[in-house]
Formats: C-alpha cells, structure tokens, sequence
C-alpha cells in the first residue's frame, strides 16, 4: 500500500519548516512516501463557484492517481471534510496517523514540567470525526501538556471565524467572532491543528500554537506569548507557500 501526504493550503502558507518536518517524520515509517502539494478547491465551493471546484478537486484527483497514491495523508480538516464528501479516494487524519505510528520517542513527555494549561480549539469541519479530536489530546498528553476540558469543544465547537471565507470577505465580523472564542475558553494558551484557526486564534488576542509546533519546536510554558501569524500578512504566506513547494518538490 502506498501513502500519500498533503499538508493543505493554510499548513503551507504557515510553516514550511513544520511541512519538511511532517515529511520526515511520515517517511520514517513509510519510505516510499508520495508528497503532493495541492489545493483541494474548497474555498471556491464556499463562494458559490461549484463548476470552478469540481474543476480544481479533479485536478487533484489527476494528482492522486498520477502518484500511484492508495490513502492520501491529510493535514488539513477543510481537506478531509471536502475529500470525504467528493469519496474520489481514501484519506486519514495527520492525527490519527500519527497516534497509530507513535510519536518521536525524544518528544514524548517533553512538556512534563511546563506550567501551560492548553485549551483546543477543535475544527469545525471535522467536529464530527471523534476519532480526530481523541488523536490531538492523545498526542498532547504523551507530550505532557495539561488540557483544559471545554463545554463548547469536540462536536460542540464552534468556527473559529475564519470559516465559510468570512475571513477574506468580511474581515471584521471575523476578527469579531475570533475574540469571541478566545473569550469562550478559560485560559488564554490556545492549541489548534488548523493553520487558519491558530491565525484566528491569534487575531482574537489569544496566545496560539499549531498542534505541530508543540511536537517538533521548544516547550511552551505559562510566560510564552505566540507571534504573529503568517497568514496575517499574504506577502510572507505566499512566501511561505513557495518555499514548501520547494520542500515538496524535494522530497
């Protein structure tokens, strides 16, 4: 069987050293490893253009198939809800992947002395896939972070504000909402597995990490305040996207 891995749009924009160091952990484990960078063409179906996105998702389908992929390897939520609504073929969370594989043995329990409490920020388009929520606390626990249990979390989420393209076509009813979920959460470090929410989550003045940032950067504790994020600014974030591009075209 042979894997496929697609970090997404957002992923790309953000971090091309969390996309290298995605690839080189999934290729440990499986060293014929496919890696693609494309668009899943979602955010054309949330403004209305179906015709344009079945254009774009049959491009990626062409890719797939091209590769000679079985199961693509998903990073990004808004993918895999599209993916499994177009069932063109077989995809499985980052997340649960990793879980299944274990975690670098030098990362586990890294953060056993940190004084951070972490509350996640779930993805809306996946708030049904359990299975996925239950794979990000299981990795957070075996780094050692505490995780503050929440009321609207799991298949209660809520969208971060960046969903549907509010965050491009009504900025700030975005920025609005985004504060309002930092406000939902009883501590200000907030963890995401979504590029688009960790942004969001930083525009709403939370402090916010990328769930790979806390697997493969430094631990995080109670002091740490989180950067600006890439998406803010589209120069740097298609930067960003080109030099992922490099990094897939290399592997």
């Amino acid at each position: 069987m042979k894997y496929g891995f697609m970090a997404g749009c957002a992923l790309s924009s953000s971090s091309p050293e969390q996309v290298k160091n995605s690839i080189e952990y999934l290729k440990k484990f499986y060293p014929n490893l496919a890696v693609i960078q494309g668009c899943c063409g979602k955010p054309t179906r949330m403004i209305g253009q179906e015709t344009l996105f079945q254009e774009r998702f049959s491009q990626l389908t062409e890719q797939i198939r091209q590769a000679d992929i079985d199961e693509l390897i998903v990073a990004c939520q808004g993918c895999i809800k599209t993916m499994t609504i177009q069932n063109q073929f077989p995809t499985v969370s980052l997340w649960v992947k990793m879980v299944e594989c274990g975690l670098p043995k030098e990362v586990i329990g890294k953060a056993a002395e940190s004084d951070v409490v972490f509350s996640v920020q779930d993805s809306c388009p996946t708030k049904e896939v359990t299975e996925i929520h239950q794979a990000v606390r299981s990795i957070l626990e075996q780094l050692g972070y505490q995780v503050a249990k929440s009321r609207l979390s799991g298949k209660n989420t809520l969208c971060c504000g960046m969903g549907g393209m509010c965050g491009v076509t009504n900025p700030s009813l975005a920025k609005e909402f985004a504060e309002k979920r930092v406000e939902d959460f009883g501590t200000k470090h907030i963890v995401t597995y979504c590029a688009s929410c960790t942004s969001a989550m930083v525009l709403g003045g939370g402090q916010a990490w990328h769930l790979l940032d806390l697997i493969f950067g430094p631990v995080i504790y109670e002091q740490d305040k989180s950067e600006a994020h890439p998406l803010a600014n589209p120069l740097k974030a298609w930067k960003n996207r080109y030099q992922s591009k490099k990094i897939v075209t290399r592997s």
